[in-house]
Parts: structure tokens; C-alpha cells; sequence
């Protein structure tokens, strides 16, 4: 079972002035988001040849992703923004061989593998503020990913998020995102995906606000 040992994301460089926690049209923001993620074990498979089988594993599975933003508001409470985006996918597969007949030739071997996906993508964000220091947005976005290697693989996405908001200061938000609902599509098999959760996708954030009010 996948566990997280360590998910963070912070946004710096976004909005500002004191009402800038309501949202002003004319603002703009620059941020940004990191994330790593960590699992000791991925996955496991068994293939099966007429001499043997072979048993394959993934383990010390990191995942890395940078996701600068820039957007600006359009009226006092949507915005929208442009995100690039660059992850690397990381781990060492083990695959284990077993034969039926001489046990001689049984053998194991690992091998450490990375993907590097680069990306873009295009949000929007309502802001709904229940107090001058506490609110809520959800963030609408559509985007694109694929590995740098082989091009032609990768997803495109389009889905929300919610997220709460909330200002110690009137220049700085901290922010809580958390599950959301997706749509993916796998640019080479066609393959299409929907998720819907609300216990995942879990990321902390910062920002910084200015602007003119």
C-alpha cells in the first residue's frame, strides 16, 4: 500500500494589499508549487515462460514535481493563470527468475528507471471569502503532460479542485487542497479515466499577495 511520507506544496509571489484575500480586479500573482512523494513498494507481477516465471517488482517509488504559476484576476473574485509544469518519476524494478526444471539458472536482477514529463497547463479560481481571513476556492484546469523521452505519451487532463484559504496576515494566504475529480486521457492507447476523491491529492501552500487593490 502506497504511503506518503512527505507531500508539500508552496506558492509564492501571489496577489496582494490588504483586501487582496477577497480578490481585486487587476491583480496578478506569481507562484509556484512543489510536491515529493515516497512509497517503499509499487507494485508486483508475475509472467510466466515455459521454462519459468519471473516475478517483477517496484520499490522506493519518488515522485518530484514543480508547478510555477502566474495569472491575474479578471473581476474581484475569479482569476485566471498559466502553469507549467516538470515532475520526475523514479524507483528500482527487481525482476526475480525461477525455474521449473534447473535451479542453476534461477537469477535476480534491479535496475533503477526515472521518467522526466514535462507539462501546461491553464486554471481558474473563484474566490468565496467567508471572512477577511478565511475562505474557500475551488480551482477549475485543464492541462497537458508528457515524458520527454517518447513525446507522444501523455495524458491530458481537465478537472477541479477544492481549497481552503486562510490569511494570518493580510499579504500572506496558506492554503489547504485536497482531492477534486478528473478527467484523463492517455494520448497514445485513447484510454479514458475518471476519478473522483476527496482523501487524496492532499498539498499545503503559501502565498504572497500583491497588486493594486
Amino acid at each position: 500500500m502506497k504511503q506518503k511520507l512527505l507531500v508539500f506544496s508552496f506558492f509564492l509571489f501571489a496577489l496582494v494589499g490588504p483586501a487582496a484575500a477577497q480578490g481585486h480586479k487587476g491583480q496578478y500573482y506569481l507562484g509556484g508549487s512543489l510536491a515529493y512523494d515516497y512509497s517503499s513498494f509499487g507494485s508486483s507481477s508475475t509472467v510466466n515462460f515455459a521454462d519459468g516465471y519471473t516475478n517483477y517488482t517496484t520499490s522506493k517509488i519518488s515522485n518530484f514535481s514543480f508547478r510555477p504559476e502566474f495569472g491575474f484576476f479578471i473581476s474581484d473574485k475569479w482569476s485566471i493563470g498559466v502553469q507549467p509544469v516538470y515532475s520526475r518519476n523514479g524507483g528500482t524494478e527487481t525482476s526475480d527468475f525461477h525455474s521449473y526444471t534447473d535451479a542453476t539458472t534461477n537469477f535476480t536482477s534491479s535496475d533503477k528507471y526515472h521518467t522526466d514529463v514535462v507539462g501546461f497547463g491553464v486554471h481558474a479560481r473563484y474566490y468565496c471569502m467567508i471572512s477577511d481571513k478565511f475562505g474557500f476556492f475551488p480551482e477549475f484546469g485543464i492541462s497537458t503532460v508528457n515524458n520527454t523521452t517518447y513525446f507522444s505519451y501523455g495524458t491530458f487532463s481537465l478537472g477541479g479542485t477544492p481549497n481552503f484559504v486562510f490569511f494570518p496576515s493580510p499579504k500572506l494566504g496558506v492554503n489547504l487542497g485536497f482531492g477534486g475529480a478528473a478527467y484523463n486521457l492517455d494520448y497514445k492507447t485513447k484510454d479514458a479515466t475518471l476519478h473522483l476523491g476527496l482523501n487524496d491529492n492532499i498539498s499545503f501552500g503559501l502565498n504572497y499577495f500583491w497588486g493594486r487593490k
